[in-house]
């Protein structure tokens, strides 16, 4: 930085270079926690680049990806979302070899062969299942994905031990997921310990509110434990959850144009898209999360950081809603307040990129080399563990099941 131009000429020049390396970051017409097409209850994925043919669209996403698949054979990303699909459908038998097919086009893919250790130990073959889970961490010990899939494997074949060390690494590298926790207390519970599972299912639900499957194993454990009035609350709770996610379905034909509108670059009608579902659910920080991003992408600094903000007072901990809320300082040049937030993103998730990148440029517009070149390192680092994990289970609503 030429520290020797006048003041406000060093402040437009500092402004230009974070501008410019905030609005350059992978996924920027898609920013993180930007909308995102998913399941009821799903979060948003991080934005990776182009997305598969018929991403987010279940019911006419597999027509577009065979033909696809016509134009480009043998292509490991089409393979692996067929079998994505396939499997999400219950059609098990095509998601084995469109994911067998994907790692004989790519061995090392690890969210292929994630995927097919899904479908293998939702047919039984447990065994199958660990051996493809071991070939992944043999590539990332700490892959997140495969030892939560590990975890879950150990409870369902009755080994709470194997189960609750499993989850417990999970944890230890990621202690904002919420599904760790719940399979930690699936694990804890078969071995008897309830009122450790019961912690457990209620960290998860702290981190996951309207989790349905802490709140069904809760209020099971409360009637067990002899506390019916607690059971009546978690069952009451249970109940409000399924109500949310039959509104979750019917504001998908919403969420799903917004989705598409932002991916086009049409901000204002994903904006009215996303406002319909504002109205119909208020208490939906997802939704808020997205008009966070969609007044972002306007240029309405304002707005975003009042839907910003609303998204963290219903869910303090959204690391993707804290990204943007930092993001949105920057762009303010309000770096103090960006590397806080920003720190904030990062604590509630670990493993999470993109809050690394944008401290990067603030570090940049700072002038502070040796910060930057960290930061970018640290990026780096995770985006090449997260391309494993594109078929990780996704914390949601339903959890994973027992």
């Amino acid at each position: 930085m030429p520290f020797g131009l006048p003041r406000s000429a060093r402040l437009r020049a500092r402004a230009a270079i974070l501008a410019a390396t905030l609005c350059l970051a992978p996924g920027c017409g898609e920013p993180p926690g930007a909308p995102a097409a998913v399941a009821p209850g799903e979060a948003a994925p991080l934005a990776s680049g182009p997305r598969p043919p018929g991403a987010g669209d279940p019911e006419g996403a597999e027509p577009r990806l065979l033909e696809a698949l016509q134009r480009a054979p043998g292509d490991a990303a089409i393979l692996e979302a067929l079998g994505a699909l396939y499997a999400r459908t219950d059609r098990l038998k095509q998601a084995e070899s469109s994911f067998r097919a994907a790692l004989g086009a790519r061995p090392d893919s690890q969210g292929a062969r994630l995927g097919l250790a899904g479908v293998l130990s939702d047919t039984g073959r447990y065994d199958e299942a660990l051996a493809q889970i071991a070939a992944a961490r043999r590539r990332d010990p700490d892959n997140a994905a495969a030892l939560l899939r590990e975890a879950l494997l150990e409870a369902r074949r009755g080994r709470p031990r194997e189960a609750v060390a499993a989850a417990s690494r999970v944890i230890g590298l990621q202690p904002g997921n919420a599904e760790a926790h719940y399979v930690l207390g699936l694990a804890v519970e078969q071995s008897g310990a309830f009122e450790d599972a019961a912690a457990a299912y209620r960290r998860a639900q702290e981190i996951a509110p309207g989790h349905l499957g802490s709140l069904s194993h809760l209020a099971t454990l409360a009637m067990r434990l002899g506390r019916p009035a607690e059971a009546a609350r978690w069952r009451s709770a249970h109940q409000e959850a399924l109500l949310r996610g039959r509104v979750e379905e019917r504001v998908r034909g919403h969420r799903l144009r917004g989705v598409e509108a932002f991916n086009r670059g049409d901000y204002r009608a994903a904006l009215d898209a996303f406002l319909a579902i504002a109205r119909e659910d208020p208490r939906d920080p997802q939704v808020h999360l997205h008009l966070g991003s969609t007044h972002l992408a306007l240029g309405e600094h304002a707005r975003a950081r009042q839907a910003l903000e609303r998204c963290l007072e219903l869910q303090p901990r959204n690391e993707r809603a804290l990204a943007e809320l930092g993001r949105l300082h920057a762009l303010g040049n309000r770096l103090d307040e960006a590397v806080r937030v920003l720190q904030e993103a990062i604590s509630a998730n670990p493993e999470f990129a993109e809050p690394h990148y944008y401290l990067a440029g603030v570090h940049m517009a700072r002038g502070e080399p040796d910060l930057f070149r960290m930061e970018m390192r640290r990026y780096e680092e995770l985006r090449a563990r997260s391309q494993g994990s594109a078929m990780e289970m996704v914390p949601g609503a339903g959890g994973v099941r027992p």
